[in-house]
């Protein structure tokens, strides 16, 4: 399989994290690419250019790591990242964390690209601080050490928040416990390998 991916965007690094708890990184091409520079070999394969985007074993083009995630859990269950009994808590977390990283990369586009100081992107800042918050709360700190997918996405999503809006939106200090948690994480395997570069 091949994945078009980036190192800085936290959908492909949680698709990254995932296939590495899976131990599938091994048989992965890795095509590292700048999807705002709209090249041509991901243009190809995913029309509207974003990461990640998995190329199948038969060919078949996989968007948005959501759908990705998905289908990684259903062929390959295992080593399981969500449980036959927790399905739609893993579920919630999944959708609050991409949820999350949604308003956060809205806030940095308009900021890029727009008018930093429309209606929209304070409403996208302040859904970004809202759902910040609810992610770090809704951590199970003291967990089992053996991350689900739910968990994974809450980190990921976290240690992005870290990266790009660790100055205006510093969650840790309001949630050291979760902070601890991250920090306990971020020293799995799979996290050193996916860790972005310094911004």
């Amino acid at each position: 399989m091949q994945l078009y991916t980036s190192t800085t965007s936290p959908y492909a690094r949680l698709v990254r994290v995932a296939l590495a708890e899976k131990q599938l990184s091994a048989g992965i091409d890795y095509q590292f690419l700048d999807p705002w520079q709209d090249p041509a070999a991901l243009q190809s394969i995913n029309a509207v250019c974003r990461v990640p985007t998995l190329v199948t074993d038969d060919g078949q083009a996989l968007t948005e790591a959501a759908v990705i995630l998905l289908f990684l859990e259903r062929r390959y269950p295992e080593p399981r990242l969500m449980g036959r009994d927790n399905v739609e808590q893993v579920h919630a977390r999944l959708g609050q964390a991409l949820g999350c990283i949604d308003a956060g990369v809205g806030v940095i586009t308009e900021r890029r690209h727009g008018d930093p100081e429309t209606a929209l992107t304070r409403r996208r800042a302040a859904a970004l601080e809202r759902s910040a918050h609810a992610i770090a709360e809704a951590v199970d700190v003291d967990g089992d050490g053996k991350p689900d997918l739910g968990s994974l996405a809450q980190a990921v999503t976290l240690a992005w928040l870290d990266f790009r809006f660790a100055a205006e939106l510093p969650w840790r200090e309001q949630h050291p416990a979760t902070a601890e948690w991250l920090d306990r994480i971020s020293q799995r395997p799979s996290f050193v390998e996916t860790q972005p570069p310094a911004a």
